[in-house]
């Protein structure tokens, strides 16, 4: 059975907006105690200002499949994709393939002494996956980078 990423667009426009702690949650390290009066915070967070930048060209993709395990894309991930932004070597994108949507990095090579580009390859972070390759054969439209990935712990 094939695995593709499924796609869904935006369509809440309201702020998200949930209490977050006024200190920053410690991670390594040891130190004093922090003040009871945390336990109250009254700052917030608007998780879509964080998570989303452009509301018409975000989309979120439901991920299928494990060939990014390695940095910590897995199967039923939700990423978010913006469209209209210029990938750079190494971003994690979106593609449309041979017909078919692919999460993979992105590793372009250029012609010599040149911008232009020669292919591209996209990397799998997985060993058991081969990379995907396109060169001016391959039926490929760059759909967006992917700016964050939400995952349950």
């Amino acid at each position: 059975m094939k695995k593709t990423i499924e796609l869904f667009r935006l369509e809440l426009f309201e702020n998200i907006s949930f209490p977050v702690l006024t200190t920053k949650v410690k991670a390594g390290g040891y130190g004093s105690f922090e003040s009871a009066a945390l336990d109250f915070p009254e700052d917030t967070i608007d998780l879509l200002k964080i998570l989303i930048k452009d509301k018409e060209t975000v989309f979120f993709a439901k991920v299928s499949g494990d060939s990014l395990n390695g940095i910590g894309i897995f199967d039923d991930d939700i990423l978010i994709v913006q469209k209209g932004m210029i990938p750079k070597y190494d971003d994690v994108i979106v593609i449309f393939l041979d017909g078919e949507f692919f999460v993979k990095k992105f590793r372009p090579s250029y012609k010599e002494n040149s911008v232009e580009l020669k292919s591209i390859k996209l990397k799998s972070e997985n060993p058991q996956y081969s990379d995907l390759y396109v060169d001016e054969n391959s039926d490929f439209i760059y759909w967006g980078r992917v700016t964050w990935n939400l995952h349950k712990l």
